[in-house]
């Protein structure tokens, strides 16, 4: 079954009856890492399989708690027991068609977003009708439920969609688990689109087309440019991934350094060969990045460090307490702007490389040394300002990279 949008119409623009309900504005949380409220979402369609298969599957999204009703006049019961932030109705229904229902929402003053489903063909006449109403989107019938579920998000309650730009896949997974959020992320890139969840920071299922498991999430990370669309408080019912992230990340960069080097992708690492394991969560590295990052850690004024992949963002391996987390974020942004100096030095024909990068903030250092010419490690070590000694850092920084074998 397909999802087509014959027409979005903006909410509120046009008169009729738009945005005023609890549907926009209640749903952002008060406060970062609250999570939202459900959406309470009247459903009005008189086919019972049809009403009941949708009841269920929009209730496990996790974002909208359903009322359903078979035409509209038990809608306007409903409506009068109790109030809801959107509606979702039918056209064609017995006893009360949506149209009718619609007019009564005016009539009562009922300001909430209304979607539209609908069997029939859409003409002219009708899309017209439906723009003076305000309608929020209109749906043709078969329906896809998981573009349903996207387009009722995005139009009735898009206080809880977002798009990300500016920042890299890898990097915003990371931060997902970090600030143990619940979403879905739906990947974009060069006509192809990809699904992660997450739940509570975790990362549990992915899938494209056909597709899931964390074979498909290694080939999504290694899509170009990729658009993110971000979903919150979306769940999935498929469990997929068991895999902790920062082993997925770490392998999926792997395979894209494979790739860009030609060749065929290595076998898995043996990650107890010659290592051992790093802090929970963590993936596990050579001894000498354990004894480099703690060495790092005794500098004067030093609040964490990290050793980090260039192209991809993530951490290798981290040192420094309950600043860790601040660091790990700060390093995948600064790959973001490593990159982009790389590119500014190639449009204005410099054939040189860069060494180190130093960063100065009103209580801190932030330093930045590559481990090899082509950029793809450095370390990242984060000092506070009054505490250290800049010129003595990037010395032993230097060499503590000269020091490190990966």
């Amino acid at each position: 079954m397909r999802l087509a949008v014959r027409g979005v119409a903006q909410p509120g623009s046009a008169p009729g009856l738009g945005p005023g309900g609890r549907g926009f504005e209640s749903r952002r949380p008060d406060s970062i890492g609250e999570p939202l409220a459900t959406t309470a979402l009247l459903l009005v369609e008189d086919d019972e399989f049809v009403r009941l298969a949708l009841t269920r599957a929009l209730n496990r999204t996790g974002v909208f708690a359903v009322t359903p009703a078979e035409h509209g006049k038990r809608a306007l019961e409903v409506l009068e027991a109790q109030p809801v932030d959107a509606i979702l109705t039918d056209l064609q229904m017995p006893v009360m068609d949506g149209l009718t229902l619609l007019g009564h929402l005016l009539e009562r003053a009922i300001r909430v977003p209304v979607a539209v489903m609908t069997g029939q063909k859409i003409t002219l006449e009708l899309a017209e009708r439906l723009h003076r109403f305000g309608i929020a989107a209109t749906f043709s019938k078969p329906v896809d439920i998981s573009a349903l579920a996207d387009e009722l998000q995005r139009s009735l309650t898009p206080a809880t969609v977002g798009r990300i730009a500016g920042i890299t896949l890898f990097g915003f997974l990371q931060l997902m688990e970090v600030e143990r959020k619940t979403g879905l992320i739906v990947v974009h890139s060069s006509g192809r689109e990809g699904r992660l969840y997450f739940d509570r920071g975790k990362l549990v299922h992915g899938f494209a087309g056909a597709r899931s498991g964390v074979p498909v999430v290694y080939e999504i990370l290694g899509w170009p440019d990729p658009r993110l669309e971000i979903f919150h408080e979306r769940t999935s019912r498929e469990r997929t991934i068991d895999e902790p992230l920062q082993h997925i990340l770490m392998e999926a960069a792997r395979l894209l350094d494979e790739q860009g080097r030609g060749g065929a992708a290595a076998p898995p690492v043996d990650e107890t060969a010659g290592a051992r394991e790093g802090p929970p969560g963590q993936p596990r590295h050579q001894p000498s990045v354990d004894a480099a990052l703690a060495e790092a850690m005794r500098m004067d004024g030093a609040l964490g460090v990290a050793l980090v992949d260039g192209a991809s963002g993530m951490s290798l391996g981290m040192a420094g307490g309950s600043a860790v987390l601040n660091v790990e974020l700060a390093a995948a942004g600064a790959a973001d702007f490593m990159r982009a100096k790389l590119r500014v030095l190639a449009a204005l024909g410099l054939p040189d490389t860069i060494e180190d990068v130093m960063i100065t903030l009103g209580k801190q250092y932030h330093l930045i040394r590559f481990l090899d010419p082509e950029l793809h490690v450095f370390l990242y070590l984060v000092l506070n300002r009054e505490g250290s000694n800049l010129g003595l850092a990037r010395h032993k920084l230097a060499t503590l990279a000269r020091r490190i074998t990966l």
